[in-house]
């Protein structure tokens, strides 16, 4: 109740939600119901057709998910009722989860003044994708994700173990949370996290291997995709229709409207190339940081992980907008914390998600012939999760550098050390609010409090080396 008398938010989350519930629902129409109920009957099918029969639906080219995908699938078919109905309340309840954590964590963060921004973002952005949101089961993986980045035990320890089952079990529902692991604390807790996250993602996967043999098609079968005509990708060809360099598009068997024909091959390389690159300097990030003892603020974990999935939708050969309700959910974990690094970022994705709708369903028919109108929103929407991209790891960079110096608005330095040339060589702060990302800082007692290493000046030898190798 304190929580919710100090967040005007709230009714406005209240009162989009009911308004998104009735419209899935079809109480109130929408201007176009396949587009809430498509993914739905797939998974309705999917369920009749195969998992009815003790299988998984491998015969079909529209299963690209990991095998957990099952567990959500299955969820309301287990309770009497239309499936519909419970579907959409499954995912309204992990949208209303959603929420909860993020007031939770804004509180735990700042106690005196939690930060409105990211339940105002999460309020805002899931209203801008409209019912659409409540017709695909990643609202049930983005609240595993949330969980994973806002958890909090009493010890560093128990909280890495927490996060990394969350983790892990995101991954196992659809493979995007496993991005998180980019920015795990480093030395004990960081490995501890990676292990257990791995283990709760492969053991499971692989008992289902045993038992029901080819559940990793998925990957095959994402290999395959083409280049959708809403991914980032797809721009030349939707530029080029305005031009009379036309592309044929076509419905594939995975589902979605595609660019055939030449180029596109080619595209799909880049697009590969593009995700290599970017989770390699995502790596040499995490490398930078290390060098210097840990990611330089406290709740990096949030604030790489959420470039690491920004990276990963911007270079991917599709972007449905369930994509954007990943996004969102990490965004509005970073923005619980004043101190973030991916306050621009995040809301350039809100800006993005905003225009949605109007890609998807209202003018997609008009996208899909080459109307020049809907491709500048598309194209527009496209840039600006691009720029969101670049500046995030822009940032990222510039804070694992050796002189970045450089605190986000509202942070104090708690102390300065002298270096041992006598200099203020290391300057330090303190993060109370969550004992996990506290280590992220490395350079305290595997218990102790933690502190976040913000420069050295120390003798060439050994200071870095030091922290990177001290456990």
């Amino acid at each position: 109740m304190r929580i919710a008398r100090r967040q005007p938010v709230i009714p406005w989350y209240v009162g989009t939600r009911v308004l998104l519930f009735l419209l899935a629902l079809n109480v109130l129409p929408y201007f176009n119901r396949g587009a809430v109920t498509g993914d739905v009957s797939l998974y309705h099918q999917w369920i009749t057709q195969s998992f009815d029969h003790g299988r998984f639906p491998l015969d079909s080219q529209k299963w690209q998910y990991p095998p957990g995908a099952a567990a959500p699938l299955l969820l309301p078919h287990i309770f009497p009722g239309s499936y519909y109905v419970l579907f959409f309340v499954m995912c309204l309840i992990a949208d209303i989860a959603v929420f909860w954590m993020l007031l939770r964590a804004a509180a735990r963060a700042d106690p005196e003044q939690p930060s409105k921004a990211g339940p105002w973002l999460w309020t805002l952005g899931i209203a801008a994708i409209g019912p659409m949101a409540y017709g695909r089961y990643d609202l049930v993986v983005t609240a595993s994700a949330v969980a994973a980045l806002t958890v909090t035990l009493r010890s560093k320890r128990s909280t890495a173990v927490a996060r990394g089952v969350l983790i892990g079990f995101g991954a196992f529902l659809k493979l995007w949370p496993a991005f998180f692991v980019f920015g795990a604390p480093k030395r004990r807790n960081g490995r501890l996290l990676f292990g257990v996250a791995a283990a709760t993602a492969a053991v499971p996967t692989l008992v289902l291997e045993l038992f029901f043999p080819g559940v990793l098609s998925f990957i095959t079968n994402q290999k395959s995709r083409g280049i959708q005509i809403e991914s980032v990708f797809a721009t030349p060809f939707v530029a080029g229709k305005w031009f009379g360099f036309y592309r044929p598009i076509a419905n594939t068997q995975y589902g979605a409207y595609e660019f055939t024909g030449s180029g596109t091959s080619f595209a799909g390389k880049v697009a590969l190339l593009g995700t290599v690159v970017g989770f390699a300097t995502l790596l040499l990030i995490r490398r930078r940081a290390a060098v210097r003892g840990g990611f330089p603020f406290p709740g990096m974990l949030a604030d790489v992980g959420f470039t690491a999935v920004l990276v990963s939708v911007v270079t991917s050969r599709v972007l449905s907008p369930q994509y954007l309700v990943w996004l969102l959910g990490v965004a509005a974990v970073c923005l619980t914390r004043r101190e973030t690094l991916m306050r621009t970022p995040a809301w350039l994705v809100l800006g993005a998600t905003s225009v949605t709708q109007l890609i998807f369903p209202l003018f997609y028919h008009s996208l899909r012939f080459g109307q020049v109108y809907p491709g500048l929103i598309l194209i527009s929407r496209n840039g600006a999760l691009v720029v969101a991209a670049l500046l995030a790891l822009r940032t990222l960079w510039r804070a694992t550098g050796p002189d970045s110096g450089v605190l986000p608005s509202g942070v104090l330095p708690s102390g300065v050390l002298l270096g041992e040339d006598g200099r203020d060589g290391v300057r330090l702060v303190q993060d109370v609010g969550t004992p996990l990302d506290g280590e992220l800082g490395g350079g305290g007692p595997e218990d102790g409090p933690e502190t976040v290493v913000d420069g050295v000046r120390g003798p060439r030898r050994s200071s870095a080396d030091r922290l990177v190798e001290s456990d």
